[in-house]
């Protein structure tokens, strides 16, 4: 299927069937997540996934009893990082140093970059930054999840605060930002023909 396909094909279901998505498949959505683009490739954020079915119905009631939460095979938890510092680069940095045999000191100057742009932001801007980032990486996941016939619905209709106190996020300077359902369509539920803005609505050529 190619990736027009496979978007063509998705669509933010309301109802999951019972049936569980593959260890394997799983790990594919991780991975494309993880691979996902990033400002400097900082990923300030991180991914949980729920499985535990009380846990799921838990935070179901925590995004204003919507079924999918409770009813989907995996959910995916995109948090991003409340306490960003020049740590964050520094780590980073110490990665790339080992991940591309780079000589130690040889990006200072990049990293000093970095470390005054996002320092020029303010707490709330490196909120929102975060934030961004890791829809970026959402984006990543619903298309490779389209590519693997996997269902998904991302989602913001819950309560943040609720789901920080329960999955202990505060305490580890994380916030959930949005989080996507993962499963399988009811065969039952009949799916609507997918609505987008025509393409000269959408898209023009300066």
């Amino acid at each position: 299927m190619s990736i027009i396909g496979a978007l063509k094909w998705r669509h933010s279901l309301k109802h999951f069937s019972p049936k569980k998505v593959d260890t394997t498949l799983i790990h594919n959505l991780i991975e494309a997540a993880r691979l996902s683009a990033s400002s400097y490739g900082l990923q300030p954020y991180q991914l949980l996934i729920v499985q535990d079915p009380a846990l799921l119905q838990q935070l179901s009631d925590q995004a204003f009893g919507q079924a999918q939460v409770k009813e989907c095979s995996h959910l995916f938890i995109f948090a991003n990082k409340t306490n960003i510092t020049d740590t964050l680069v520094e780590e980073y940095f110490e990665h790339h140093h080992q991940q591309t045999q780079t000589e130690v000191g040889s990006l200072n100057g990049y990293a000093e970059h970095i470390k005054t742009a996002i320092g020029a932001k303010t707490e709330e801007e490196k909120h929102i930054w975060a934030e961004q980032q890791a829809y970026i990486a959402l984006g990543s996941l619903l298309a490779e999840a389209a590519m693997l016939s996997v269902d998904t619905c991302p989602m913001t209709g819950f309560d943040k605060a609720a789901f920080n106190h329960t999955l202990g996020l505060t305490k580890k300077d994380l916030s959930a930002c949005v989080i996507c359902a993962v499963g399988y369509r009811d065969e039952n539920i009949q799916i609507q023909n997918k609505v987008r803005l025509p393409l000269n609505e959408f898209a023009s050529f300066i």
